[in-house]
């Protein structure tokens, strides 16, 4: 991602409208997707293919949820670039306006992710002493970078912030974790999203593995658990 790690992209696609977790899936695009024609090129790295998977797969366990099935019998593999291609291309219009360029790495039990945040959106509402006072010389859009642990498994979510960087300065977790709350505000999500509590794991996800370059979801067998 860009500012902040995978728990805020299943934030996001969960906030979307007909989002999902993401997952593998036929390569038919879905029947409401724009035609290539009339899409934008897709940034170096990143596909409308690889959205359109994501996409299609949202839609299918959004389906069977809806039906009482289970979301998926099997475990689902995600690839970075599926990930990345679907927040960029298909989530890139809903994202909080101070935010953009959203970017993940994965790695085993271990998530980077980079961004792009709107300083000047956001820092009135920081904390005027502490870390955040090196921020006050800064302005315009500044790039973001966050390593750290991901933990998922029984249902629950959480990111393990180790390192944090704003414009290239580092950052306390605790002082990241009120910027990303502050980019993200939203009516749906008035607080925004809470980058070191855990969270719930969308459309009954059990578990979600990284593994280098790729993320594996694993799914409750009975619906609603």
């Amino acid at each position: 991602m860009s500012l902040v790690p995978l728990g805020l992209a299943l934030w996001l696609v969960q906030s979307a409208p007909r989002a999902g977790a993401p997952a593998s899936a036929p390569r038919t695009a879905p029947a409401t997707a724009p035609t290539t024609a009339a899409r934008p090129k897709a940034p170096e790295g990143l596909s409308w293919e690889d959205s359109d998977q994501v996409a299609e797969t949202v839609a299918r366990l959004e389906r069977r949820l809806k039906a009482g099935k289970p979301a998926s019998r099997e475990p689902i593999t995600v690839s970075e670039r599926q990930v990345n291609s679907y927040v960029t291309l298909a989530l890139g219009s809903k994202l909080p306006p101070s935010v953009s360029g959203l970017s993940f790495r994965f790695e085993p039990e271990r998530l980077a992710a980079t961004g792009m945040l709107d300083l000047d959106a956001v820092r009135d509402k920081l904390p005027k002493t502490g870390a955040s006072t090196l921020l006050s010389f800064l302005g315009g859009t500044v790039p973001v970078a966050v390593k750290g642990r991901f933990q998922g498994a029984s249902g629950q979510g959480q990111v393990v912030v180790e390192e944090a960087a704003v414009a290239g300065i580092s950052l306390p977790p605790a002082m990241l974790s009120q910027i990303v709350a502050q980019a993200t505000r939203s009516s749906k999500k008035p607080a925004g999203f809470d980058l070191l509590a855990p969270f719930p794991l969308p459309w009954t996800a059990r578990s979600v593995r990284l593994e280098a370059g790729r993320a594996i979801v694993e799914f409750a067998q009975e619906p609603g658990r």
